[in-house]
């Protein structure tokens, strides 16, 4: 069942004076689910432009009766390294400040569409799959990218998009399932923009579109 939808930004923007893209991701829960468990979750990412490195992501989560914000704020990355910075903000106290480290690349997970921007999907064949790791809070979760096929997304008003349809593996408690625990259709031109999302949480289904 559909507990929930979002919207899905992306923008140039700058970060700490440098052309760097903004992405947004916000996600709400509908009346029905109100009812059970309200979700009001956004957040907002940078990351380097052209190349994409992730620089920083501020996540405001309400869910129920947990409320806080997040800021995590990569220090290094290389494809060999990652370190980043998490912090959290709840009930007006500073209840997290850490370093966290990968021996690989690491994104926000946010950024994690921005890295599915950059793969080359005319050398790629059905069931090829790519590994990365994201973070929330301190919690660190593997991730397994497999490209599926081409598709055509209808997204309303007779518009039909060409599309590349992935699935992700995601590893976290949040996620009902790590199996296909997200969906994403990749526009099939030379931008490589994601299009819609869609992520099997333990509340339901929840989806996001591009606007």
């Amino acid at each position: 069942m559909k507990a929930g939808g979002g919207q899905y930004r992306l923008q140039t923007s700058t970060y700490e004076g440098k052309p760097a893209i903004k992405s947004s991701l916000a996600f709400k829960t509908n009346s029905f689910f109100d009812k059970i468990f309200m979700v009001r979750d956004t957040m907002t990412a940078y990351a380097t432009l052209p190349d994409f490195i992730p620089l920083f992501l501020l996540r405001t989560l309400n869910e129920g009766n947990t409320h806080f914000k997040e800021e995590i704020e990569t220090q290094k990355f290389g494809e060999k390294y990652t370190e980043l910075r998490v912090k959290r903000i709840q009930e007006e106290k500073l209840r997290i400040d850490t370093l966290l480290s990968i021996p690989n690349a690491g994104y926000d997970f946010v950024n994690i569409f921005l890295y599915l921007r950059q793969l080359n999907y005319s050398d790629m064949n059905p069931g090829d799959s790519f590994h990365i790791t994201t973070f929330l809070g301190k919690k660190k979760a593997n991730l397994i990218i497999r490209y599926v096929k081409p598709a055509v997304l209808d997204r309303g008003n007779k518009q039909q998009s060409k599309t590349f349809y992935l699935t992700i593996d995601v590893t976290n408690e949040v996620f009902s399932e790590a199996k296909s625990a997200m969906e994403v259709w990749i526009s099939d031109d030379e931008y490589h923009i994601p299009l819609k999302i869609k992520a099997k949480l333990k509340i339901g289904a929840a989806e996001a579109e591009l606007m």
